[in-house]
């Protein structure tokens, strides 16, 4: 029989250590004979070398495909004798571990990519793509490759995220530990106990700071497990707790809320401007409120400036563009924005004649289009249909409602909470209206407004100063909500207090437990917490993972 191609030994797990005596192809399979190169081999319990041989047996092991067919490689191994006397191994195999593991049945290529696949897809879903594939396993075998324990050492741990996920929402939760440093989950637990959280904190005493929620048993657990931590209370819900707390104060006062409106409704402004003054008016109001925001920020560089900051630590101050800090403190006065020039539209000239017309009764645009194109309008029928659909919509009922309709007839007391926690630069204009209007009918929201505001700086700010002032300024609120609200957070003021100072926070750990909740329901309940916590976890490989994809 001729020698295999030399191309094929690249082809091997190993090249150096296998070397092949034959292939043959019989259809769907490929099997390879193969021998080791070497004539040495160590003994596994003395390490001492044999060169004794004292059998030959045969060593089935399957490979990748090739080509969409199943590969077998048929190693002819070797038993040594042993010829220390003092070694209690008389006779032993010799062990190929760059190709397959002892008593493995599949190479280590194979077997770590049986892994992947279980970890991307799972038992069956990995099973049918791996036949289509052409490997020959089974899902069995995949979940069984997938829930081997890594044997490397677990990294240690300094800033740890807490938080719970739902086997089922409302009666049974597990946690998720992450390392907010490195951004990968270190641990999945499978309840949600103050027993099992300690346990685990006990065991890396390397711990600085825990961020977690608001939840007791994370509280009491970081606080026994690891008491040298600093415990971090999450941003996002303090600031949930404190929109949930103005809400329910809304929901109180909404028969003081309807009243309000009631009376507004009684009572509206006295109006007298045609439709198209209204629109100038809001628009020149929005352009109002924009310069606004602008001399304010203006202002306040110039003040920081007198300070004596430097721009660098304005732009850090305020979030602003280096440029702009640049161009404020460089205009000695406050810089007007230039009034834009606009160019007639080409259909100006042409207007009164398609009113006319319109008048008369011609409503198709394409014959007006044609109608001033031969009077001389150089542009297509795009704008002409544009300018009919407006001719179309101004009389009817829906826009004569729009007009009518007060900004505060329909106010919900989510949307009252909405309007009185929102910065007020992101608000629209009819926003501030219905803001300005329910202020005016209701006096004693200001505080709220003022509450609201204060708690969103203090964390955008990083001022610990700021937080205690509004806890203090809270904590004397005529509203009941509130005051019990800032009640809860002084019982648990350390971790609020870190986290107005400390950037930790808890948004890692949520993108986590949505791609677990993603995980779980692709796997339909079909398998237990040992194969969702594997899949969770972050894929490691022994190193063979780069020897699946390497180009022949």
């Amino acid at each position: 029989m001729a020698p295999p191609p030399s191309h094929l030994h690249e082809l091997l797990p190993d090249s150096s250590l296998l070397l092949i005596e034959s292939v043959h192809c019989d259809g769907g399979r490929v099997s390879i004979r193969v021998r080791t190169r070497g004539s040495l081999a160590r003994c596994p319990v003395c390490a001492r070398t044999s060169r004794s041989v004292h059998s030959r047996y045969v060593r089935r092991l399957k490979d990748l495909p090739w080509q969409g067919a199943a590969v077998e490689i048929q190693v002819q191994a070797r038993r040594f004798r042993c010829r220390n006397r003092r070694c209690g191994r008389r006779i032993f195999a010799e062990r190929i571990p760059t190709v397959a593991v002892n008593h493995g049945q599949q190479t280590r290529r194979l077997s770590e990519t049986v892994r992947l696949i279980g970890y991307m897809l799972g038992g069956n879903p990995g099973e049918r793509l791996s036949r289509r594939l052409g490997i020959q396993t089974s899902s069995d075998t995949i979940l069984r490759r997938l829930k081997v324990e890594d044997e490397t050492t677990k990294a240690e741990v300094q800033i740890l995220g807490i938080d719970d996920w739902a086997w089922r929402s409302g009666q049974r939760y597990g946690t998720l530990l992450v390392d907010l440093e490195t951004r990968r989950v270190v641990e999945v637990l499978p309840d949600r106990s103050c027993q099992t959280m300690t346990k685990w904190l006990q065991m890396h005493p390397e711990l600085e700071v825990i961020s977690r929620d608001r939840a007791g048993v994370y509280a009491e657990a970081a606080e026994k497990g690891a008491p040298q931590a600093i415990q971090v209370a999450d941003r996002f819900h303090l600031v949930c707790n404190f929109s949930a707390a103005v809400h329910r104060v809304m929901e109180q006062k909404m028969p003081q809320i309807r009243e309000a409106i009631r009376r507004d409704c009684e009572h509206p402004p006295q109006e007298h401007e045609s439709d198209g003054m209204k629109a100038k008016t809001a628009a020149q109001a929005r352009r109002d409120e924009r310069r606004e925001r602008r001399l304010e920020r203006y202002n306040q560089v110039i003040e920081m400036y007198g300070r004596g900051m430097c721009q660098a630590e304005i732009c850090r101050a305020t979030g602003m563009e280096k440029k702009t800090v640049r161009r404020f403190l460089q205009a000695g006065v406050f810089p007007e924005r230039a009034i834009p020039r606009h160019r007639p539209k080409q259909l100006d000239e042409f207007q009164p004649y398609l009113r006319q017309r319109w008048s008369e009764g011609c409503h198709n645009a394409t014959q007006l289009w044609r109608e001033i194109k031969s009077k001389g309008y150089p542009a297509g029928r795009g704008m002409v249909a544009q300018f009919v659909s407006k001719l179309r919509t101004q009389g009817t009922k829906y826009f004569r409602k729009s007009a009518a309709r007060r900004p505060t007839e329909r106010l919900s007391a989510q949307a009252a909470a909405m309007l009185l926690t929102k910065p007020r630069e992101k608000l629209a204009v009819s926003e501030r209206v219905t803001l300005s209007r329910l202020l005016q009918q209701c006096p004693e929201f200001h505080e709220l407004q003022q509450l609201g505001q204060g708690f969103k700086d203090a964390f955008l700010w990083h001022s610990s100063e700021a937080f205690t002032a509004w806890l203090e300024m809270a904590s004397r609120s005529r509203f009941g909500t509130i005051q019990r609200f800032a009640t809860g957070l002084r019982r648990d003021e350390a971790a609020v207090t870190a986290a107005v100072s400390l950037p930790w926070s808890n948004g890692q750990v949520e993108g986590h437990v949505h791609r677990l909740k993603l995980i779980k329901r692709q796997m339909y309940g079909r398998a237990g917490f040992q194969l969702l916590r594997r899949r969770v976890l972050p894929y490691k490989h022994d190193g063979c993972l780069a020897d699946v994809y390497r180009a022949p």
